[in-house]
């Protein structure tokens, strides 16, 4: 009776307790970081001063998609700069 009563007395302080963490960021994709720069941006900025941020899914899915901009946005510069160079082939 007494153990019951001590676990009924400790509940609050759990729910308390439970209470003062936050809730983690679900983890998103890298196709979502793509689709959402503010957010791939917003996560990148966050992972500079996180501790775990090498084993963090949503920093390494921010920086895998902020590489594969990058990598995106380059070709499509050396296209544009061949395009102005000879034309556009037709």
């Amino acid at each position: 009776m007494k153990m019951n009563l001590r676990v009924l007395g400790l509940l609050p302080l759990g729910l308390l307790l439970a209470g003062c963490f936050e809730e983690e960021e679900p983890n998103h994709t890298v196709q979502y970081f793509l689709d959402n720069p503010e957010a791939r941006a917003e996560m990148m900025e966050k992972c500079e001063v996180m501790d775990d941020a090498l084993t963090d899914a949503n920093c390494l899915n921010a920086s895998a998609a902020t590489q594969s901009a990058a990598r995106d946005e380059n070709q499509k510069r050396q296209q544009d700069a061949v395009k102005s160079l000879y034309g556009d082939g037709s």
